[in-house]
């Protein structure tokens, strides 16, 4: 079956709304983006400058997995430590690469409304098809309250050409309550979600509330991809190369292999978790390096893992046998995977 193909059927499976409450108003149909959404590591090279061929290959990577691709819209794309005239030139270009093979999301995350703006009319004019927002602590710290953040997204919707993924860190961003969520998915051109608590609780009731209800779409991530799929969430964002695993997931799940898809997610228990105290660009990188693409080390001062880690790191790739080109046949349990590791140091960092 092709992956478009592939694409097609999942997205029938998920129902296109006409109309939100309250009021029922007439609204634009939800993004038919479902599945993986790709988060694009930013590869810098030695003098700290993103390194523009090493994004083409990365792209290329991700393309090949994934159901849609997201640029400089995480934290662990390291976009913070870009100017703003770099990451434009970053979003201009990492678009131009994807060549609308995949739906594209573009960062537009800022402290204020109108920085956001900015970035969301930069996005439509380099060919966008959503931006990602991240749901916005005080600008001096601190929780917003319900009516702070509807009024943010409200002057941000009204104003932004291209519908919008209100992105949940609850790490570099607010933490907002299941009802002040639910309320912000009532918001036109809000038509999406990344989630990032990975509490299954809120998980569950946020699917059966915005993504079932009819007002977004709803993402969480890696962990937890497998039962938001099972309880009708549209999929999770994750960097590469977790993206190879999560394909495997989603491929399972839309063919009705459940087995297969529990054996796929059992390994996100492990990976990265294991390796979870450098953080996300540090274990990532490491590990697409083990499938030919040097992003290079993260954004200075911070470093790389070990070579004692980066080795564990290609030999857990290596054990579950997506490092080889084509069919990935089950030859290894995940006891034997968790042994193997356990020879080569402890599981918990």
């Amino acid at each position: 079956m092709s992956r478009l193909h592939e694409r097609s059927l999942f997205s029938a499976r998920h129902r296109i709304f006409c109309y939100r409450q309250p009021g029922m108003r007439i609204v634009a149909p939800l993004p038919s983006v479902s599945g993986i959404i790709g988060a694009c590591l930013t590869p810098f090279d030695p003098n700290g400058h993103i390194n523009y061929d090493a994004l083409e290959r990365e792209i290329e990577f991700i393309v090949g997995d994934a159901d849609a691709i997201s640029i400089a819209a995480v934290e662990a794309a390291e976009y913070t430590v870009l100017s703003i005239q770099e990451r434009k030139e970053l979003l201009r270009r990492g678009t131009e690469m994807v060549d609308r093979r995949i739906p594209v999301i573009l960062g537009a995350s800022s402290a204020s409304p109108r920085g956001v703006i900015e970035l969301a009319e930069f996005a439509a004019t380099v060919g966008a098809d959503l931006v990602q927002v991240l749901i916005p602590l005080r600008p001096w710290g601190g929780q917003p309250t319900m009516g702070e953040l509807v009024d943010f997204f409200t002057e941000v919707a009204s104003s932004s050409p291209l519908p919008i993924l209100a992105y949940h860190n609850p790490v570099r961003g607010a933490d907002p309550s299941v009802e002040t969520t639910v309320r912000l998915s009532q918001i036109d051109k809000v038509q999406g979600f990344k989630e990032s608590s990975r509490d299954i609780t809120k998980i569950s009731r946020l699917i059966e509330e915005i993504e079932l209800s009819g007002n977004a779409r709803y993402f969480t991530t890696m962990q937890p991809l497998l039962i938001t799929l099972l309880m009708g969430g549209s999929g999770a964002t994750m960097p590469p190369p977790a993206t190879r695993i999560g394909a495997e997931v989603v491929r399972a799940f839309r063919e009705g292999d459940l087995e297969q898809a529990k054996y796929w997610q059992r390994f996100f228990s492990l990976f990265p978790g294991k390796w979870a105290v450098y953080g996300f660009p540090p274990v990532m990188k490491c590990a697409m390096k083990h499938f030919g693409i040097d992003l290079g080390d993260p954004a200075k001062p911070y470093r790389s893992v070990t070579t004692q880690d980066h080795a564990q790191i290609g030999e857990f790739f290596r054990l579950i046998g997506l490092l080889e080109k084509g069919p990935r046949p089950v030859t290894v349990s995940f006891s034997e995977v968790v042994a193997a590791l356990e020879r080569k140091g402890p599981l918990l960092p």
